[in-house]
C-alpha cells in the first residue's frame, strides 16, 4: 500500500524571516538578558567539582530561531572534551513583535509553551521565572 499523507493545522503559525539588522537587535536584547539574569544568577564555580557545572551562557541564530545555550565544564579526567554546549531554550519570531518560546527536554524534544504568540518582554519574563530555565 502507498502511504497516505494529510494536512493538519497546528497552533504554530508559519515562521517569518528577519532582516540581518533585526536579528542583531534581537540578539543584543537576548545577550543583555543573559548577562543580567543567567550569568549573574547561575554561573559560579563549585568549590570541589565532582560533576559537570555551568560556566557560561550565549545565544546564536539557527534559521528563524534564536537559541539560548549554556556551556558546561567537565572536570573529570575521563571526559571526552573539557567543555560542551547545550541548547535549553529557543525563541521563534512569527510576526511584528510576536514570538513563541520553546524549552528543551532531557530527551532533546522541544516543548512549545504557549499557544498564543507573546511579546518579547513576556518571553523574557518566562525565561526568568519558569522552572524549566533554572540551573
Amino acid at each position: 500500500m502507498s502511504p497516505q499523507w494529510f494536512w493538519v493545522r497546528t497552533g504554530i503559525p508559519p515562521k517569518c524571516k528577519l532582516r540581518p539588522w533585526e536579528k542583531k537587535l534581537l540578539q543584543g536584547k537576548a545577550d543583555e538578558l543573559i548577562e543580567t539574569h543567567f550569568k549573574a544568577q547561575f554561573v559560579r564555580p563549585p568549590e570541589n567539582p565532582q560533576g559537570n557545572y555551568v560556566v557560561g551562557f550565549f545565544t546564536h541564530w539557527r534559521g528563524a530561531y534564536l537559541y539560548f545555550e549554556s556551556r558546561y565544564a567537565c572536570p573529570s579526567p575521563n571526559a571526552i572534551a573539557p567543555f560542551f554546549d547545550h541548547a535549553f531554550a529557543r525563541l521563534g519570531y512569527f510576526a511584528n513583535d510576536r514570538y513563541s518560546l520553546w524549552a528543551r527536554r532531557h530527551n532533546d524534544e522541544w516543548i512549545h509553551f504557549d499557544e498564543g504568540l507573546k511579546t518579547l518582554e513576556e518571553c523574557f519574563q518566562r525565561l526568568k521565572q519558569d522552572p524549566w530555565f533554572q540551573f
